[in-house]
């Protein structure tokens, strides 16, 4: 069944419901992916889905349902009925209701019809030509596997009772490399990875000779000795960081309890070189769009300034519960769930100077490329102890590869010892960030972690 034909049908089937008011959402996407393992295509994939996503409010409670697929047999009706009874079972809610007709800014740039357009054999042979970049980048690179490119289109259409319709179609591209180098019995393996929204942006091969590049100068890597170290987090590692501390500018996190900023409002916590911006119109930016995933006009917010904490970003909901009006910043993980607060394009305003500018300042201290688990960090106390990899710094100067370290410390202490902020800002993702030096961080050897 055609999808807005689809959604339609559910429209009506819940315009005749007892529903005070709802909202159906449908999506359509396609994906595909070629990987290569050594000098072969080994993996060719393509896949389409499609499906709808229903929410209602009924005397107050908020219920959810979705629905895969075309909804034939009776399908639809059932999951209309779903929703009914989730709203059932739901707790009265207090909150702002679902979106109504509002003025949308200028849509920024979200589709690249040349992803499509592209043959299929210009595909491969871009996938081929990566892992060709990534062995050529340095004779001592053994393997490359995988070496991958994907696509990701999607169109999506938003319906609610107030008189919302609102459209917008999505593609992205990415690439990613790994690599493994050796040199007298040792291996080393290491990664790139980029995504774009434009094909125009994203150049495969210099992602496979950065994967060759990174892997080969891991050889001969070791721990240094416990200590403090002043640190040059890596862009790629500072945006970790800085989805760490993100969880702390949520609204739900702030609504309970868990914000280590709660309290912070308009004031200055962190050095004066931290600005951190969600930014819904990001040119070219993934998570950029005219509207968030509930039909709210999107925007750019300042959420930290020169080190003080100004703000924190919203949906509907927990804006209704801290008594603030949305910002824009529902999102949806996909159809199985629905929209939850979370960032459009978060990142750290850039400052000056490229690594090797940043690590002349620096006696002695590391640079760190690559941190492990920064995912089972805890947000709310907002300590870590991480895995990582790098560099040693001596006298100025990038010197031997590092490795069996771990680094530890709380997120908010670390954004307050920011001595200096790079000029390479990067995005992976939604989020982004550039280089940052950071004074005395702990470090640890092997036994320590």
């Amino acid at each position: 069944m055609d999808l807005d034909k689809q959604l339609e049908q559910a429209a009506d089937l819940l315009q005749k419901a007892d529903a005070q008011e709802w909202e159906v959402m449908a999506l359509s996407s396609e994906q595909l992916s070629i990987a290569v393992s050594g000098r072969e295509v080994d993996k060719f994939q393509q896949s389409a889905s499609h499906g709808l996503a229903m929410r209602v409010i009924s005397r107050g409670r908020l219920g959810f349902s979705y629905l895969m697929g075309s909804g034939a047999g009776g399908a639809l009706e059932t999951a209309v009925a779903e929703a009914l009874a989730s709203a059932r079972a739901s707790d009265l809610e207090d909150e702002a209701g679902l979106a109504r007709p509002q003025p949308m800014p200028e849509a920024p740039e979200t589709l690249d019809p040349a992803i499509k357009a592209e043959p299929l054999e210009a595909k491969r042979e871009r996938a081929l030509a990566m892992a060709a970049a990534a062995r050529q980048a340095d004779p001592r690179v053994q393997h490359v596997h995988p070496a991958e490119i994907g696509e990701y289109y999607s169109r999506v259409r938003l319906v609610t009772s107030h008189g919302v319709d609102l459209s917008l179609e999505n593609t992205t591209c990415s690439a990613v490399a790994n690599a493994v180098a050796g040199e007298n019995g040792q291996q080393e393996m290491a990664w790139e990875y980029d995504v774009r929204r434009f094909l125009s942006d994203l150049d495969a091969n210099r992602v496979g000779a950065e994967a060759g590049r990174r892997a080969a100068a891991c050889l001969g890597a070791g721990p240094v000795a416990d200590g403090r170290y002043d640190v040059i987090l890596e862009n790629q590692v500072a945006m970790e960081f800085l989805e760490l501390l993100g969880a702390s500018l949520l609204g739900d996190s702030l609504v309970k309890g868990r914000s280590l900023l709660a309290a912070k409002l308009d004031q200055k916590v962190f050095s004066y070189l931290i600005t951190i911006v969600d930014d819904g119109l990001l040119p070219r930016g993934l998570g950029s769009g005219p509207f968030d995933d509930e039909g709210t006009p999107a925007s750019a917010k300042t959420l930290v300034q020169g080190g003080v904490v100004r703000g924190f970003v919203f949906d509907r909901l927990w804006g209704a519960r801290h008594g603030a009006a949305s910002t824009g910043n529902a999102i949806r993980a996909g159809l199985k769930s629905p929209p939850q607060v979370g960032f459009s394009n978060l990142y750290l305003k850039p400052g000056q100077g490229d690594l090797p500018h940043l690590a002349a300042d620096l006696h002695r201290g590391l640079v760190i490329n690559e941190v492990l688990g920064a995912h089972t960090a805890d947000p709310v106390s907002g300590q870590f102890s991480l895995g990582a990899a790098g560099f040693l710094i001596e006298n100025g100067k990038i010197t031997r590869p590092v490795k069996s370290i771990a680094v530890a410390g709380q997120i908010v202490d670390l954004f307050a010892s920011v001595q200096a902020v790079g000029g390479d800002l990067r995005f992976l993702g939604r989020s982004g960030s550039p280089s940052l030096v950071v004074a005395g961080m702990s470090v640890s050897g092997p036994g320590h972690e």
